[in-house]
C-alpha cells in the first residue's frame, strides 16, 4: 500500500442504497467529515423520504433513477467525484435478485461511472468473497470484485466481516429466531468457526475515512472486528442479551436451508432469509488489528455492542 497519505478535500459523492442499513449510518457521517452527498434513489417516495429529509440531507441531494437506467445514471453523476455502491439484494437472499440488482446492476453502474469519469469506486465486499465460493452472496461478490478491477476506475474495494448494529438483519434475525424456536437453537456446522464480527459504528468510520486518502487507491483491503469469537460464544451472548436459553445443537446446512424457508413462512417475517447461515457455517476473519492499523480506530467487541438486542 502507498506510503503517501494524501486527503482529498471538497469530494461530491453519490451513494446508492442509501436507504439500506449501512446507508443510513453512513451517510450522516459523510456529511460529519465535509462531504457533499447525493443519494441514488429509484423513487423519490422510498421509504419514508418523501418528507425530503433524512438526518440533515435535504431533498435536493436526492436523485431518483434505476441503476439499469443508462441516461438516468450518467445524469446523477454529474458533478460526483466519488462513488460508494451499497446497493445489493443480499439481504433478499434470492440468486435471481443478486445477479439483477448486485451483478447486473453494478455492471451498468461502472460503465456510466467510467464514461462520466469518476475518479473513485468505493465497493464493500465480504471476507471470503471469490469467484469460486460455494456460498451465493461470496461468489457474486468474488465476480463483482474483478469487475471492479478491471473497470480502469480508480477503486478501493472494502472487504468486511460480518456488520451488526441496531437495525441489521444479522444479529436481530438470530434474537428473532432464538424467541421463536422453542428449547433449542439450530445451527449449521459444529459451532467452532471462528467469526470477527465488526459494529457497524466502526465499519461507516473506516469507509467515511477511506474515500479521501489516497493510500487506498486501486486497494482491497480487509477489515474486522478486534476480537476473533466462535460462533457458539457469539449466539451464547446474544441469548444473554436478549434474556433466553436454547441449547445449541448443530444442523447440516442444506437442512438448515431448508428450515429456514419454513420459519419464514410460519412467521411471515421477511427479515427471516438463509444469509445468515452463510455468515456463521464457516471460518470468516482477516487481521485482529486490521482497523486500528489502518484507520487508527478502536473497534468495539461484540459483547460490549450489542445492548441494542435487549429491546427486541
Amino acid at each position: 500500500m502507498h506510503s503517501e497519505n494524501k486527503l482529498r478535500k471538497d469530494i461530491v459523492i453519490l451513494v446508492t442504497g442509501a436507504r439500506g442499513f449501512v446507508g443510513q449510518s453512513l451517510v450522516p457521517l459523510l456529511i460529519e467529515h465535509g462531504h457533499s452527498v447525493r443519494c441514488l434513489m429509484q423513487s423519490e417516495f422510498e421509504n419514508g423520504f418523501e418528507n425530503g429529509y433524512v438526518g440533515n440531507l435535504i431533498r435536493k441531494e436526492f436523485v431518483v433513477a434505476s441503476i439499469h437506467n443508462p441516461s438516468g445514471l450518467r445524469k446523477a453523476l454529474v458533478g460526483v467525484d466519488t462513488i460508494v455502491h451499497l446497493a445489493s439484494a443480499q439481504c433478499n437472499g434470492g440468486w435471481n435478485e443478486l445477479m439483477e440488482v448486485d451483478y447486473k446492476g453494478t455492471r451498468e453502474l461502472l460503465s456510466a461511472a467510467k464514461e462520466m469519469g469518476i475518479r473513485r469506486f468505493v465497493y464493500p465486499s465480504h471476507l471470503g468473497s471469490g469467484r469460486s465460493s460455494a456460498y451465493p452472496i461470496l461468489k457474486t461478490k468474488g465476480v463483482i470484485e474483478e469487475f471492479v478491477r478491471r473497470s480502469g476506475i480508480p477503486f478501493t474495494i472494502i472487504r468486511s466481516a460480518a456488520i451488526f448494529g441496531s437495525s441489521d438483519q444479522f444479529t436481530n434475525t438470530l434474537a428473532l429466531l432464538m424467541k421463536s424456536i422453542p428449547w433449542v437453537f439450530p445451527r449449521p456446522g459444529s459451532g467452532k468457526s471462528i467469526r470477527q464480527p465488526i459494529w457497524i459504528g466502526d465499519y461507516t468510520n473506516c469507509v467515511s475515512r477511506l474515500v479521501s486518502d489516497n493510500r487506498f487507491t486501486n486497494e482491497t483491503i480487509d477489515i474486522g472486528g478486534p476480537e476473533f469469537i466462535t460462533v457458539d460464544r457469539m449466539l451464547t451472548s446474544i441469548m444473554k442479551v436478549v434474556g433466553t436459553r436454547r441449547l445449541l445443537v448443530s444442523v447440516p446446512v442444506v437442512q438448515m436451508r431448508w428450515l429456514v424457508l419454513v420459519l419464514r413462512r410460519l412467521l411471515g417475517s421477511s427479515s427471516i432469509t438463509s444469509n445468515w447461515i452463510d455468515y456463521i457455517s464457516r471460518d470468516c476473519n482477516c487481521e485482529v488489528n486490521s482497523i486500528q492499523r489502518y484507520f487508527g480506530i478502536r473497534p468495539a467487541q461484540f459483547e460490549q455492542a450489542i445492548s441494542y438486542l435487549a429491546n427486541n
